[in-house]
């Protein structure tokens, strides 16, 4: 038992939990596979955008480390992403020995645009609910929302 009265036990099974909504969420809802089916970049390239989006400027060794793969297997998706106009390099004015990769215009607009197509996707599912099942998810769904804002 942790200091404050929590049982470990309730963490475990809220942690199994949030992992088995995840999975649900994913594959009843807003599955990213079939989402990228309709895109014309790899999901691997649209990872490397909502990274960038997320978190802005960021290095090689910084990108490669969230999708967790090596500098080398990463250049040829930003390079591809920078031939379509979707990212650039910059001098990184800190350290002149590292790049930022930054999105472009180009870039922020197909997220907008994916965005657009997840929440169109999102809402034919969700048109098939019952208004309260509609509302009991909106309400839990803020409530998610509210306190997973609390682990940052």
């Amino acid at each position: 038992m942790r200091r404050d009265g929590v049982d470990n036990k309730v963490i475990h099974e809220t942690g199994e939990s949030i992992f088995n909504l995840t999975l649900m969420l994913h594959s009843n809802l807003a599955n990213p596979h079939t989402i990228s089916k309709s895109c014309d970049i790899p999901q691997s390239h649209m990872r490397v955008l909502f990274i960038l989006k997320w978190h802005e400027k960021q290095t090689m060794s910084q990108i490669a480390k969230f999708l967790g793969i090596s500098k080398p297997n990463l250049t040829p998706i930003i390079d591809r992403l920078i031939e379509e106009g979707y990212v650039e390099r910059s001098e990184n004015k800190k350290d002149r020995r590292t790049l930022l990769i930054s999105l472009k215009d180009k870039g922020i607009g197909y997220l907008e645009s994916l965005n657009d197509k997840v929440k169109q996707h999102t809402r034919e599912k969700l048109e098939h609910l019952s208004e309260e099942d509609l509302a009991s998810l909106h309400m839990y769904s803020e409530k998610i929302i509210e306190i997973v804002e609390k682990l940052k």
